[in-house]
């Protein structure tokens, strides 16, 4: 189904291959698990499988892809064979509603209606998103984002199906919902799979093969009964950072009766609580919960409809506004989708945006610049556009508390890491709270909430359902929290 022969590509400003001489075969009807490290060349590839590149995104190609035994001359010409789910879902939307975006791929390749009304239909419903079918893709969490993705790739039935960390947003119970759903087509033998994780989570079980990449070639090809196989798959696990127990009792955010909704929906209701200065919270909840939104108004990005909030002696509510660079001088925050907060035109520039843009000291920024050159083997003047997103996430956190805020908020700061690289900011989320900050994480990392968080505030459907420091939660009932299912 898919051979790709000698494959190199180098974006245009990096003297070294992102892909360098790729080789792999792989079969109609297999499923293959691409691993590794982050800026390893997976996602470069699976794009020029795709024809994203060259023809989308600038880069020098060589070497032979043939999908089908065929060969193609552009993205839209595979498009018909091949789709990707791309890691970051809202590069590849292209309308405004989700029952449009599904629509969009069978109605390009001239499906009859009734046809496409079906496709639609089915693929949302494959996904658990049947009920976000008439909903702006704007007002859709980053997981509910996900899901619509994966459903506009199904709705066209590629014979070849590429997914690019597919559930790096997604909460347990959606989690089980899309492998589940990959399942399905894997069995139907019709579809060849390739998933792009960093961890293999539900996926271990499915996979017929893994293939590791390593500085943009293949170091590792084997079967599931291969000795190899297990343990490559072992290798994926982080390990915790210990918790830190947090002994203060001034409280740094203070929410009361706070409520929020988006054309008729509410989003946030009668929310309250409180959070402990020096402690690290985990914001959990499923998908749509309200996390983000939550997060935004604690920036200051969202004005209260009713209710109040109060961040480090800063108040908000419907008659009284703090605008958000007043409250930027004390408060970081790390989007969940990293493009959304780049400005600047190099790696050092972005780091420093921060201090400078606040006359704050440069030394931490300056420092943090050092350790990312270190670290990711990439020059500071390289434009962060240009990195992986996982390397663009580590960007994101360095410049949102770089300049000294008492308070960092974090929305899937794990999305997009490896293993070796979410212990990395694990730390530095650890290392935040030695220097006496405070770190709010919206996060579906059950283990990273155990074992790296003092505190945690459970959210479902806009409202919360529970808060307190994790040693109160027992082991039983974490996953009752996500799904109010009791087992």
């Amino acid at each position: 189904m898919l051979d790709v022969m000698d494959l190199y590509v180098r974006y245009e400003n990096r003297s070294k291959p992102a892909v360098d001489g790729l080789s792999l075969h792989v079969d109609l009807g297999e499923f293959v698990l691409l691993m590794g490290d982050s800026a390893s060349g997976k996602s470069t590839a699976m794009q020029a499988v795709c024809g994203f590149i060259p023809d989308i995104i600038p880069a020098e190609k060589r070497g032979e892809v043939r999908i089908g035994g065929q060969t193609y001359e552009d993205a839209t010409a595979i498009s018909s064979v091949a789709c990707m789910v791309q890691q970051d879902p809202e590069t590849q939307f292209c309308t405004e509603t989700v029952e449009e975006e599904v629509a969009f791929g069978p109605e390009n390749l001239n499906v009859p209606r009734a046809d496409i009304r079906k496709a639609v239909d089915e693929s949302l419903a494959s996904v658990g998103a049947s009920h976000l079918v008439s909903r702006k893709l704007s007002t859709l969490s980053g997981g509910e984002k996900q899901k619509v993705a994966i459903a506009s790739m199904l709705s066209v039935r590629p014979r070849l199906l590429i997914l690019d960390e597919p559930t790096s947003n997604l909460d347990p119970r959606s989690v089980s919902d899309v492998v589940g759903v990959i399942d399905a087509l894997r069995r139907r033998k019709e579809m060849t799979i390739v998933v792009v994780e960093h961890r293999p989570g539900g996926f271990k079980d499915l996979a017929s093969r893994v293939m590791v990449m390593d500085k943009g070639m293949l170091v590792l090809d084997c079967g599931r009964h291969d000795p190899s196989f297990a343990e490559r798959i072992g290798k994926a696990d982080a390990k915790p950072s210990p918790p830190i127990p947090s002994k203060s009792e001034l409280a740094v955010v203070s929410v009361k009766g706070l409520s929020y909704g988006v054309d008729g929906t509410k989003i946030l209701d009668d929310v309250t609580f409180d959070l402990k200065d020096c402690a690290v919270v985990a914001l959990m909840g499923e998908n749509g919960a309200g996390k983000t939104t939550l997060l935004r108004h604690l920036m200051g990005l969202l004005t209260p409809q009713s209710g109040s909030v109060d961040v480090l002696g800063h108040p908000q509510d419907k008659d009284v506004r703090t605008e958000p660079w007043v409250l930027g001088r004390e408060v970081g925050f790390v989007f969940q989708n990293p493009n959304h907060q780049i400005f600047e035109r190099t790696v050092e520039k972005e780091i420093l945006f921060a201090a400078e843009n606040y006359d704050a000291p440069k030394g931490e920024a300056l420092k943090a610049v050092e350790e990312f050159e270190a670290s990711e083997e990439v020059r500071k003047f390289v434009h962060p556009h240009c990195l992986s997103f996982g390397q663009k996430r580590r960007v994101n956190i360095r410049s949102a508390s770089s300049h000294g805020p008492r308070l960092i908020l974090m929305d899937e700061p794990f999305s997009g890491q490896d293993a070796e690289n979410a212990e990395a900011i694990r730390g530095m989320i650890t290392n935040l709270q030695r220097a006496g900050k405070t770190a709010v994480v919206v996060t579906h990392d059950i283990q990273f909430a155990k074992n790296s968080c003092t505190d945690v505030v459970f959210m479902r459907a806009g409202k919360i359902v529970r808060t307190g420091p994790v040693s109160s939660v027992q082991e039983s009932e974490w996953e009752e929290l996500f799904t109010g299912v009791t087992r």
